[in-house]
């Protein structure tokens, strides 16, 4: 179900067909991507988000490195974030709204916060994502906190603050988190 606006925004751009395919789940073809790569990169991230909350609901997944490695439905977004000539990040955030529609709705779209960065890992969940993945100890986080910890605290609160809810894929990771006195 998409809103009224997008409805519009869809018709207007001559892409509400394909936007009633996409939210079917069925997965675009190259000729609709194209078209969408032409499209305003707002109405593509519209149209990814109401294709992952139909297909994949509001729950984020997040995992560890190893798990998402493990994860069979999940599609794991190798973006060039961190090259010196890699594209901007419009473009990574098209890329993945893009990837959230040419896939299966039953498939899960994850990227890497470590790659990303939070800020940009967290606007990715507005673009079609519904899977972080990284490793929780790479980050220097503040002294008040154990690391791995902190950082599990860090990332739970950018999916809350984005609207969606937060499920740790492995136990190991879902420790409470405590403060260091």
């Amino acid at each position: 179900m998409i809103g009224r606006l997008l409805r519009k925004a869809l018709q207007q751009a001559g892409l509400l067909e394909l936007g009633e395919r996409a939210l079917r789940g069925e997965g675009l073809g190259p000729s609709d991507i194209a078209a969408l790569e032409r499209a305003d990169l707002l109405l593509v991230a519209g149209l990814a988000d109401a294709v992952r909350k139909q297909h994949r609901g509001d729950e984020v997944r997040l995992l560890s490195g190893a798990a998402a490695k493990r994860e069979p439905e999940l599609l794991r977004l190798n973006l060039d974030a961190g090259r010196s000539d890699g594209p901007t990040g419009e473009e990574l955030l098209r890329q993945i709204a893009l990837a959230r529609l040419s896939t299966a709705g039953t498939r899960s779209v994850g990227v890497s916060f470590e790659q990303l960065g939070l800020e940009l890992a967290q606007t990715a969940l507005a673009f079609g994502a519904d899977a972080l993945w990284g490793d929780l100890e790479t980050r220097r986080t503040l002294p008040l906190l154990s690391g791995k910890a902190a950082r599990r605290q860090e990332i739970e609160g950018l999916v809350q603050r984005s609207g969606r809810r937060v499920r740790w894929v492995e136990e190991a990771l879902a420790a409470p988190v405590e403060s260091r006195s």
